[in-house]
């Protein structure tokens, strides 16, 4: 799994991580933190208990977008809306209709809060 996927995943998803494996995860990813750093960080635990919480916390992140399929969604939606915005500019070219205009911004308005 990627780097940005897990970062995402995380932002999705970390609430039902256990504790330990959303802080080993957001230390990690979020804050870039090497094990070492994380260990003290969770209060003096071992390196590799750090490696074993973010290596189960990744395995459970993708056990549930296998379940849950929110990221692949949301994907799916972007591209969706990236093509809508596509189709709104090529009227525009043929159109004076000011209303394309609006739903051009509308459609970059949502894409941007994906």
């Amino acid at each position: 799994m990627e780097r940005t996927d897990i970062v995402i995943l995380l932002d999705i998803y970390g609430e039902l991580l256990a504790n330990a494996q959303r802080d080993a995860l957001d230390m990690r990813y979020n804050d870039d933190l090497s094990l070492a750093e994380i260990a003290v960080e969770m209060g003096g635990v071992t390196r590799q208990s750090v490696l074993y919480s973010i290596r189960k916390g990744e395995q459970k992140l993708a056990e549930l977008e296998s379940k849950l399929g929110f990221l692949a969604r949301l994907r799916e939606l972007s591209g969706e809306i990236d093509q809508a915005r596509d189709i709104v500019e090529d009227m525009k070219k043929d159109s004076s209709d000011h209303r394309l205009d609006e739903l051009g911004a509308l459609l970059s308005e949502i894409r941007g809060g994906i």
